[in-house]
């Protein structure tokens, strides 16, 4: 009897000291939880700065008239009256804690420079995500508001039924203006192909202009190497290419 109290109580005793080691360690955890909270919290986000907007109110409040139309390519007053366009139709709205003006900023900034997201992003100090969305906002609502200011004239539109009724043009169908930055494929002989590839890694040649003349007949090219592009060299590697008059 007394071996079995004493094996009862070993036991009870047992369950006791394992039970305070769970209790202990999850203590510790909760205690260490804790602690890398608060230093966590003594970090400042690597392009948030709480909302602050410095480099906007800069822009906005500070800057002298011609630095602000050298950084967004338009005057004060036009900046002023498109935000207040934007606003006005509901195409634009001001966020938590980014407002419209800020909003258009950052668009300008993206296509006036040619600046990519992170860059502007590091800017303005605002996270990606945040300039990505707002940048697609912004063009979309330039896109809502684009036909109230930009009118065709369909008359001289009009394709001559020339071009419209010859194959040699169905390259360019529904082509309006310049193409610039279009790869069209190219047979080039296999001991030359290295040049002409591109990054997607198929035989292209690059347009880098396609302008209409004196008459909307003829049509000239400039074709460039896809890796000369890449290079951003500006000269023509080859004599122009002109289509004749039909």
């Amino acid at each position: 009897m007394d071996n079995t109290l004493f094996t009862t109580v070993a036991a009870a005793a047992t369950s006791l000291m394992e039970m305070n080691k769970i209790l202990i360690s999850v203590a510790a955890a909760g205690v260490a939880c804790k602690y890398l909270g608060s230093m966590w919290n003594t970090y400042e986000a690597y392009y948030g700065d709480g909302g602050q907007a410095r480099y906007t109110r800069f822009l906005l409040n500070e800057v002298r008239p011609d630095l602000f139309r050298e950084i967004t390519q338009m005057e004060r007053a036009t900046f002023n009256n498109l935000v207040e366009e934007l606003t006005r139709n509901g195409l634009l709205k001001n966020g938590r804690s980014i407002l419209v003006k800020e909003q258009v900023l950052i668009f300008l900034d993206i296509v006036c420079h040619n600046n990519s997201m992170r860059q502007t992003a590091v800017k303005f100090r605002r996270g990606l995500f945040t300039v990505t969305r707002y940048f697609g906002k912004v063009l979309d609502s330039l896109i809502a508001i684009y036909p109230n200011y930009v009118k065709f004239d369909m008359e001289s539109c009009k394709q001559p039924k020339e071009i419209a009724k010859n194959p040699k043009y169905q390259a360019f169908k529904n082509a309006l203006g310049a193409i610039d930055g279009v790869f069209i494929p190219a047979k080039v002989p296999a001991k030359a192909q290295s040049p002409w590839q591109n990054r997607k890694h198929f035989i292209a040649q690059n347009v880098l202009a396609a302008e209409v003349l004196t008459t909307p007949e003829y049509l000239t090219m400039r074709p460039q190497k896809a890796s000369t592009y890449r290079k951003r060299n500006t000269s023509w590697l080859t004599p122009d290419m002109a289509f004749s008059k039909v």
